[in-house]
């Protein structure tokens, strides 16, 4: 996943929580995103983040929401290696 998918998927994920006003897994996400640079830490945060949407909070996402977490986390996590 490249940077522009990522942030589009990332963006499709934060409006479609926010249409259903799930408001647990935004409150982890929405300090982590949009990153106010593409450091690192910032990709740590964010990747922190989504993990833990994924285990704390994945009864509170649809299935097609989750699979989404999922891919993100994984894809935040690569972009950590490539740092």
């Amino acid at each position: 996943m490249n940077a522009l998918q990522f942030h589009e998927e990332m963006s499709e994920l934060i409006d479609v929580l926010c249409e259903r006003r799930a408001l647990k897994p935004l409150r982890v996400l929405l300090p982590h995103y949009p990153m106010p640079n593409g450091l690192t830490d910032a990709w740590a945060d964010l990747a922190g983040a989504l993990k833990t949407v994924r285990v704390q909070h994945s009864n509170d996402l649809s299935e097609r929401e989750l699979n989404s977490v999922i891919s993100l986390q994984h894809a935040a996590e690569n972009a950590l290696d490539r740092s």
